[in-house]
């Protein structure tokens, strides 16, 4: 699934460049975050949280344009699932909560349209597909579980960080923004992403010794719903 959506957009590129009228690309970084906010304070969080760094392509026709990017971004405790237990020799008011900490590499293709041309800046929409790989992630989970299981045997511990967690390797995404070009150099791109497939999902769970324990059935909200704020540079 990977290889051959990275080969679809590579065949979309390679297509759109010839027939282009301009090709520009240049570096980008930013940051992600679940709120739109100018507060110099939300804005230096979102750096520190969500640090966001890569490379993009332009391919004009006109005022129609395709650009495909390649992002490196890290999730800080974006998701959170919390589970409650399935009475195997727990305490009725236990509960476990994760925290994942992801890294990640996106690959959005955006097809947008300059709407607005003031020689100084150009304003832009642009919309499209997106996938997400997670490259590595550190599930961590708030406590140390000990306890004799309902059915007997002997006492089982849990230790955090001693479990395997697995992340799906792909998640799709659709996103919708605005951009905005200053002296033909300089972006600023404002884009939401809406996940359409989860990051986590409870099966990948349930697979795993907490699993057995805890119920995470319920686990529905690690779709990838954030805002991407950058700034890059055309050459």
């Amino acid at each position: 699934m990977k290889k051959s959506f990275l080969l679809l957009a590579a065949a979309l590129i390679l297509s759109c460049m010839t027939f282009a009228q301009s090709l520009s690309f240049g570096p980008k970084v930013g940051y992600q975050t679940a709120k739109l906010s100018t507060s110099k304070a939300d804005i230096k969080s979102g750096f520190q949280e969500h640090f966001t760094l890569g490379i993009f392509a332009r391919v004009n026709f006109d005022k129609l344009y395709v650009q495909p990017e390649i992002l490196w971004f890290k999730d800080g405790n974006v998701f959170t699932v919390d589970a409650t237990n399935q009475g195997q020799g727990i305490l009725p008011e236990e509960h476990v909560k994760i925290n994942w900490n992801l890294m990640n590499l996106q690959v959005p293709v955006l097809v947008g349209y300059e709407i607005l041309d003031f020689n100084v800046a150009t304003v832009r929409v642009q919309a499209g597909p997106t996938a997400n790989f997670v490259i590595g992630d550190k599930p961590v989970f708030d406590k140390t579980f000990s306890f004799i299981p309902s059915e007997g045997g002997e006492e089982v511990t849990i230790h955090e960080g001693d479990e395997a967690f697995n992340t799906k390797s792909i998640a799709w995404g659709i996103q919708l923004g605005v951009g905005c070009d200053i002296l033909k150099k300089i972006t600023l791109d404002i884009n939401y992403n809406w996940g359409i497939s989860k990051m986590i999902g409870s099966r990948l769970i349930n697979t795993t010794k907490l699993g057995e324990y805890f119920d995470f059935e319920n686990v529905d909200h690690t779709k990838q719903n954030l805002f991407m704020v950058t700034v890059g540079y055309k050459f």
